[in-house]
């Protein structure tokens, strides 16, 4: 029997990993299995059994350790790479007994993981301060030009994402 794919084109942002995370399972639930991420909103399922498959999502965009033992970590422990797509790591692990399995066993490892995405966040937002700055534009033009309302779009985005990651921080420190 040949097996059939899916691709279908979901949004999440960052601080919703676990929806992410169920939606992922739902979907193995339902006999299709994650195979590829083509874009960060594109996902490519591939048909097969219907299985209970738990997944989790880290973010290494920086390696602290070394890739090899970071990945040895996590393959010990039972759980298969999928795949990595900016900086997101895709695990998945077949349940037993709907047992809810997890790659953080504390609060404090989930923090870790949000701290370093908004470290890399920050990294990046620098350039675009720089940008929205220093961007002159000959007259007759104002501040109002399509490039410079598209990197400010940009930059309010960067601190609404900001704002609900150290949201999602504070959320993770009450527990």
């Amino acid at each position: 029997m040949e097996k059939k794919t899916l691709r279908k084109f979901k949004w999440f942002w960052a601080w919703q990993d676990e929806a992410e995370e169920a939606w992922l399972r739902e979907m193995a639930k339902n006999g299709w299995h994650l195979s590829q991420i083509v874009f960060p909103t594109v996902y490519e399922f591939r048909s097969g059994e219907l299985k209970d498959i738990v997944y989790r999502l880290d973010y290494r965009a920086h390696w602290r350790m070394e890739k090899d033992d970071y990945m040895q970590l996590f393959q010990d422990s039972g759980w298969e790479h999928v795949q990595e797509t900016a900086g997101w790591h895709y695990f998945r692990q077949l349940t037993h007994a709907g047992e809810d399995l997890e790659i953080f066993t504390d609060a404090e490892s989930k923090i870790d993981k949000y701290q370093r995405l908004l470290t890399f966040l920050g990294i990046l937002a620098l350039p675009l301060i720089v940008l929205i700055i220093n961007f002159r534009n000959p007259p007759p033009y104002d501040w109002f030009s399509p490039i410079r309302v598209i990197m400010v779009l940009i930059f309010v985005l960067y601190v609404y994402a900001f704002i609900r990651i150290l949201m999602r921080i504070n959320q993770l420190k009450r527990i």
